[in-house]
């Protein structure tokens, strides 16, 4: 129980499906990102009427700010649900110990 946890040690405890989907969900708010990043500059100043604040350049905006804000919370579960199936990382022992 005192062991200390390093990398190679995490990687044996975790469950290999929920690896894949943490490193997917990763990818995929990194690439989000990227886009946020790239993107809302440019649909912003490409917009065909300025006056109008729901043209498709703004909803666009929108559309990909809530995709990212879901990959958010998508990362955080992941990372919690791994983090709770490995032993000695929550730091609850459970009812008996």
């Amino acid at each position: 129980m005192g062991q200390l946890l390093n990398a190679e040690s995490i990687g044996s405890f975790a469950p290999l499906p929920m690896q894949f989907f943490s490193g997917i969900a990763a990818n995929a708010l990194l690439f989000a990102s990227l886009i946020l990043v790239i993107g809302v500059p440019v649909l912003y100043m490409t917009q065909k009427d300025p006056s109008n604040r729901r043209n498709g350049e703004i909803r666009r905006i929108e559309i990909i700010g809530g995709v990212w804000f879901h990959l958010v919370l998508l990362n955080a579960g992941i990372a919690e649900f791994i983090a709770h199936q490995i032993e000695g990382v929550s730091g609850y022992t459970g009812p008996l110990g």
